[in-house]
C-alpha cells in the first residue's frame, strides 16, 4: 500500500510540475473535452483551480442549491480579491466538498493516527477549509504584487501627465504597454467603468473597494479628492509618486528587519548544534581516550 502510494504522489508531483511548465496555449489539451463554458483557465493564479476546474465545473449545479447567503456573500468578495475570474461561489463549494473528502482519507493512508474515527472527522473537517485558506493566501499574494507595482505605475503616470498626456490616456498607455500584472488588470478595470459611464472618481472609488489596501486607499482618496477640487493631476501623482517611494523603502527596512529575526530559528536549531558537535567531539574523544 505504501508503494503504491509512494508511485501515486510521485505522479501527482511529476503532473503537477509538467502541467506548470507547460506553455498556456497547450492548457486547452489537458481539458479537451470537458466544459469549462469558455473560462480563460490560464488566468486563473492557482494551478489547483485550473486542474480541477473541469470537475468543479461538472460538480457546480450541485452545489447552487445550497444556501448559506452570507458565507456565499463572503466568499465572492474574497473570490474577486483574489483575482479568480470565472470562479463562481458554488466553485468553490465544490472544492470544499472535494477536499473534506480526500483529506482524511490521504491523511489516513499516510498516518495511522488519523485512522482514528475522531481524527478522521477532524481531518475532514480541516480539509474543509482547506481551499478558503488557498483563496486567502491568493489574496493576499496579489495585493502584495499590486502595492510592489504601484509606485513604478505611479511615477510612469506622473511622468504621462506631465508630459501631456491627460489621465485617462496615461492608464490607457500604462495598460497597452505595462507589464502583466494584477495592477494592470485593476487598471484596465477602471477604464472599462469609465468608457461604460461611471465617472473618473467612482471609478477610482471601485478600484479602492475591490482592492482594500492602505497603500491604494491613500491613492485613491487623494486622486478623488484632486477630481472633485478641479485641481491638477500632474503635482499630485507626482506627490504621490514621491510618498510611495519612500513607504517602499521603509517597507523594505522593516522586512530586512524581520529577515534577521527570523533567521535565528534555523541557526539555533540546526547551525549552533552542527558547529556544537564539530568544535566540542573532538575535544570529548581526546579525552574519553585518555581517561581509559
Amino acid at each position: 500500500m505504501l508503494y503504491v502510494l509512494s508511485m501515486l504522489m510521485m505522479f501527482a508531483a511529476v503532473t503537477i510540475a509538467a502541467y506548470s511548465l507547460v506553455p498556456a496555449r497547450l492548457h486547452a489539451v489537458a481539458v479537451r473535452g470537458l466544459p469549462v463554458h469558455g473560462v480563460d483557465l490560464s488566468r486563473l493564479p492557482s494551478i489547483w483551480f485550473r486542474m480541477l476546474f473541469p470537475l468543479l465545473q461538472a460538480l457546480a449545479p450541485l452545489t447552487k442549491r445550497i444556501g448559506w447567503q452570507t458565507y456565499r456573500a463572503t466568499a465572492a468578495t474574497a473570490l474577486q480579491r483574489a483575482g479568480l475570474e470565472g470562479v463562481s461561489v458554488d466553485h468553490l463549494l465544490a472544492m470544499k466538498a472535494i477536499t473534506a473528502v480526500l483529506t482524511p482519507i490521504v491523511a489516513s493512508m499516510i498516518f495511522s493516527i488519523f485512522r482514528n474515527p475522531l481524527l478522521f472527522i477532524v481531518a475532514g473537517i480541516g480539509g474543509f477549509y482547506v481551499p478558503d485558506r488557498l483563496v486567502g493566501d491568493l489574496r493576499k499574494a496579489r495585493e502584495r504584487a499590486i502595492v510592489r507595482a504601484l509606485p513604478g505605475a505611479v511615477d510612469v503616470l506622473s511622468l504621462s501627465v506631465e508630459a501631456g498626456l491627460e489621465f485617462l490616456a496615461a492608464i490607457q498607455r500604462l495598460v497597452e504597454r505595462g507589464a502583466i500584472g494584477p495592477l494592470r488588470d485593476e487598471l484596465a478595470t477602471i477604464l472599462n467603468d469609465i468608457r461604460l459611464g461611471t465617472s473618473r472618481a467612482e471609478a477610482l472609488k471601485g478600484f479602492g473597494q475591490r482592492v482594500e489596501i492602505s497603500e491604494v486607499s491613500s491613492f485613491v482618496s487623494v486622486l478623488v479628492q484632486a477630481d472633485l477640487l478641479g485641481a491638477s493631476i500632474g503635482p499630485v501623482l507626482k506627490q504621490q509618486a514621491e510618498r510611495m517611494r519612500v513607504e517602499r523603502f521603509q517597507r523594505a527596512e522593516r522586512e530586512g528587519a524581520k529577515a534577521t529575526q527570523k533567521i535565528l530559528i534555523p541557526l539555533v536549531l540546526f547551525i549552533f548544534p552542527a558547529v556544537l558537535i564539530v568544535i566540542i567531539a573532538p575535544v570529548a574523544l581526546q579525552f574519553l581516550a585518555r581517561s581509559r
